[in-house]
């Protein structure tokens, strides 16, 4: 949020701190503004998890202006966003919640959301410490709290992109450079997690002596820009979009081709990506019948060009009938064929 050591009177007017903290706000306003536009044309709209995402998106966007205000009206409004930008960092480990459920057994499940419904009670105090701080100049309660503020905040979302990881690599047995070739998408996502848990990092360093910042800090939103990127890129939960990419892993390892133009003079496949689907099939399931019917009629034709092959390379026998030879009994017992020719 706000910085520890700003004015508790007034908005920040050093030119260096104005200059850094405008265009972080500029830029996490450009951002969430290109992701809901992703997310409108992407969302389904009976999917709940799809409008969660994209509440969560517009609850931050009020806090990326009040750079405008001057006081008193910056102090208010700073704070009253600050109450919205809280509510959708909460949200987006709801919606972590929803997109890592599949992967957590029913007791993990009930871990994850009970801890972060009881991280609401720092986040009341950390909001009337808020409102002291920048209206009523009582800044004692606001520095004790913001340095614990990425503590009820963050662990809920590196638990997620680590688990993220581990199935990655041990349930669906896949590398980081089979995701880049067959989703990039996908791959997008996880160097996005990474970005942000970067960025969390700095901001963690930047509230506390380690690193000095000159009393703005954009570190937050840089990390919380990429932590709404990654619930963008791809809305659905993590195991439907992994499940998809292990069904073309397969596909890919059986040789079933996506596409194939049949000719005369043989087959030429084209392979599709998960993100590069033919044209033709509009589903997934309308993609897996075209898939099999393709590979069934490939498989009948190579048989019968098979069966047609070794009928022309069988030797004819000739009838026994036409079989002449004779046999002779020697004194010995021994039976002896004599071919005539």
């Amino acid at each position: 949020m706000a910085p520890l050591n700003a004015s508790t009177e007034s908005k920040p007017t050093d030119v260096a701190a104005i200059t850094l903290e405008s265009w972080s706000q500029g830029f996490m306003m450009g951002a969430l503004v290109i992701m809901i536009g992703m997310t409108l044309a992407n969302m389904r709209r009976r999917n709940l998890l799809h409008k969660l995402i994209l509440l969560e998106l517009f609850l931050v966007l009020p806090n990326c202006v009040f750079i405008f205000f001057n006081p008193p009206v910056w102090g208010w409004y700073l704070s009253s966003t600050a109450t919205l930008l809280i509510t959708s960092w909460s949200l987006h480990n709801v919606v972590s919640w929803m997109k890592s459920k599949p992967f957590l057994e029913k007791r993990g499940r009930r871990i994850y959301i009970y801890t972060v419904v009881f991280a609401q009670l720092y986040w009341i105090v950390e909001l009337y410490a808020n409102f002291a701080y920048f209206n009523g100049g009582h800044g004692r309660l606001f520095n004790t709290t913001r340095p614990f503020e990425p503590l009820f905040r963050d662990p809920w979302w590196i638990f997620t992109t680590a688990n993220l990881f581990w199935n990655i690599r041990y349930r669906y047995s896949l590398t980081l450079g089979q995701i880049l070739r067959i989703s990039p998408r996908f791959a997008v996502l996880l160097f996005s997690m990474c970005l942000s848990i970067v960025f969390i990092i700095l901001e963690v360093l930047a509230v506390t002596p380690v690193l000095s910042v000159g009393g703005i800090n954009p570190y937050w939103k840089f990390a919380s820009v990429f932590k709404c990127f990654t619930d963008t890129v791809i809305l659905d939960d993590f195991k439907s979009a992994l499940d998809k990419l292990s069904h073309y892993r397969m596909n890919m390892i059986n040789n079933v081709p996506f596409g194939s133009d049949h000719t005369g003079t043989g087959t030429h496949s084209r392979w599709y990506t998960m993100d590069q689907r033919p044209r033709a099939a509009t589903s997934s399931s309308e993609r897996a019948v075209l898939a099999s019917t393709e590979h069934v009629e490939h498989l009948k034709t190579g048989r019968a060009e098979t069966a047609s092959s070794d009928k022309s390379r069988t030797v004819a026998l000739p009838p026994a009938a036409s079989i002449r030879g004779a046999i002779r009994h020697k004194d010995e017992g021994s039976v002896e064929f004599i071919e005539h020719a």
